[in-house]
């Protein structure tokens, strides 16, 4: 059995973030051999001990197994294929590829390999290569090769920007194979073409044909976090890593959700836990890298994510772009470069790594080649693409069509854009832009949020005044005054953090605030109250955790603050870790010091 989906490793399990590609994934344990061609018991004994180990989570092992029974069955196309299959499932779709067209040449049916080839393809983001190799099958075929294919073509469609072609590709695959596969396959596309509803429905009925499916499981997940909906993404990643605690997929998932949710270090442990056991895995190594970007070790970071084989980062954009991002922060522009080329030429639609790499070129002082980079996407109406070409106009010296660019942008409700611009051109621009526009309130609060960017907090105060007076509901607004004014005095700072928690009660930045504001008024409890509400929401802040280890502090509670600032001075990449290590290190100072003297 093979089928097409979309990777559940390279696409599912991608951190930054949203779902970009398309691929297929491999049923880890397929009954590959035809009741005419039995395995010889010792191979047959072997395969079935390497199912075992990688369903109990011991990759390695598995792995190995199986490369044993290839080299002691080396004619037999069904061990290579399993092999092949084994392999693509974890990060080597390329020694997959090669294997599965050996096992096709050696004999092995379509039902066997077809399915693997067009997955290791797509994972590979060999995406114009499926559509080339594999043209569509035409009306009148209606077997199995020609759903898996059409099935193929529908993935590769999307990712190549034709969403109206994948559609019709995949109303024809599930006309010949409406099969869970196929359902999983609809549903991927859906969710990454924005139909949520409708992925759901697919995956519900996915569940109907497979009820406990991981992939189907995994997909709900995903769209829980695609609608925000957060606590119901943790809480079936965690209900499927319960019911399947040795499956691999289940805990990288497990893992996605924490990231995208702020929760890093519980990410991190499951990371460890999967390292520990496969200290080579490319997918643990990865999601290792980008939590201790998260940590703010940039170099850490990349110089783990740069030992990952090539083949494993480009080939999904997820990954690449945040590999690429890392080696930007580490100061490899150049090796970022060279990772995003690939991307952009791979998946010529995915805007964020296009627009890195043009602002890539634009620091190297290379606006044409920023601008050819940018050309398939002149007419979008992006607010980053257009202050891209704004400033590749500004390098050539050209101010009247980046003075065009940037109007446009305003004009489309992107001004908090401008502040990529030069401070001077920003702030002028805007200024003229709401003279000419003096009823723009969009216009106005990015204003505001440019001069406080930009460091001008006076102007920016008084604005920010203005657009209380105007809207006394305006919870950023609020939030952003209290900074403003809690210097000149911390009774009104406080009231306006109060007022823009009511108006906003689940955002962390606003309940960070009103602690600050709390421990500023020495109402410590209070502090401790919010602060500790704004840690339970973002708990991969580590500047929310200080501020609460701060108020535990003043509180009284000094056991648990000294807990708190030990967990982030050992994590370290924050702004105030310095004055962490400080406090923390004063702290044993004193508790050394009272046990001396009993």
């Amino acid at each position: 059995m093979s089928r097409i989906l979309v990777s559940i490793f390279l696409l599912l399990m991608a951190l930054a973030w949203p779902l970009t590609s398309a691929s297929a994934a491999i049923d880890p344990s397929p009954n590959l051999v035809p009741r005419d061609s039995p395995f010889e018991p010792k191979i047959a004994a072997l395969m079935l001990e390497a199912d075992r180990n990688i369903k109990a989570g011991k990759v390695n092992d598995g792995l190995r197994i199986l490369n044993l029974a290839q080299n002691l069955a080396p004619n037999n196309p069904y061990v290579i294929a399993r092999f092949a299959m084994a392999l693509s499932q974890f990060g080597d779709p390329k020694g997959a590829l090669d294997r599965l067209r050996r096992a096709q040449r050696m004999g092995a049916p379509d039902e066997v390999v077809l399915g693997p080839i067009l997955d290791a393809m797509l994972t590979m983001g060999q995406n114009q290569n499926v559509l080339d190799l594999f043209p569509d099958p035409g009306p009148s075929k209606q077997n199995y090769t020609a759903g898996i294919v059409l099935r193929a073509r529908a993935a590769a469609l999307q990712v190549l920007g034709d969403a109206a072609g994948a559609n019709a590709a995949l109303k024809r695959s599930l006309a010949i194979l409406k099969d869970y596969d196929g359902l999983m396959t609809a549903g991927r596309i859906e969710l990454m073409q924005g139909k949520y509803d409708s992925a759901e429905t697919q995956a519900d009925e996915a569940l109907k044909l497979k009820p406990g499916s991981i992939d189907a499981t995994i997909l709900k997940a995903q769209l829980a976090l695609q609608k925000r909906q957060f606590p119901r993404a943790r809480q079936i990643v965690e209900k499927l890593a319960a019911d399947n605690p040795n499956s691999l997929s289940a805990l990288f998932m497990r893992i996605k959700v924490n990231l995208a949710t702020d929760r890093a270090d519980r990410a991190e442990a499951d990371i460890d836990r999967i390292l520990k056991e496969a200290p080579t895995m490319q997918f643990a190594r990865y999601y290792k890298s980008i939590v201790m970007a998260r940590h703010n070790d940039a170099k850490g970071a990349w110089d783990l994510a740069s030992t990952l084989p090539k083949e494993f980062v480009q080939t999904d954009p997820g990954a690449a772009l945040n590999v690429a991002t890392m080696a930007v922060a580490a100061g490899y522009m150049d090796s970022a470069a060279a990772l995003l080329n690939v991307v952009v030429y791979r998946f010529p639609y995915l805007m964020d790594a296009r627009l890195l790499l043009a602002d890539l070129r634009l620091r190297q002082n290379s606006p044409q080649h920023a601008a050819n980079v940018m050309q398939l996407v002149v007419d979008s109406q992006d607010p980053r693409a257009m202050i891209i070409f704004a400033r590749i106009a500004l390098a050539k010296k050209d101010p009247v069509t980046a003075r065009k660019f940037i109007q446009r942008t305003l004009e489309t409700g992107g001004g908090e854009e401008l502040r990529a611009l030069d401070k001077a051109l920003a702030l002028k621009s805007i200024e003229d832009y709401l003279a000419r526009n003096p009823n723009d309130k969009l216009a106005r609060k990015q204003q505001a949020l440019l001069l406080l960017g930009f460091g001008e907090l006076s102007r920016a105060k008084t604005l920010y005044e203005q657009l209380v007076r105007d809207d006394p509901k305006d919870a950023l607004a609020l939030n952003n005054l209290a900074w403003l004014v809690v210097q000149e005095d911390p009774r009104r700072a406080l009231g306006l953090a109060q007022s823009a928690v009511k108006e906003n009660p689940a955002l962390a930045n606003y309940l960070d605030t009103l602690g600050t504001m709390q421990l500023n008024r020495s109402d410590f409890q209070g502090a401790v109250v919010s602060l500790q509400r704004a840690h339970d929401l973002a708990p991969d802040n580590a500047d929310f955790a200080y501020h609460l280890a701060l108020a535990l502090e003043a509180s009284g509670a000094t056991a648990q603050s000294q807990a708190l600032l030990q967990v982030l001075v050992k994590r370290g990449g924050f702004g105030d870790l310095e004055a962490a290590k400080n406090l923390l290190a004063s702290k044993l100072k004193i508790a050394q010091e009272t046990q001396g003297k009993r």
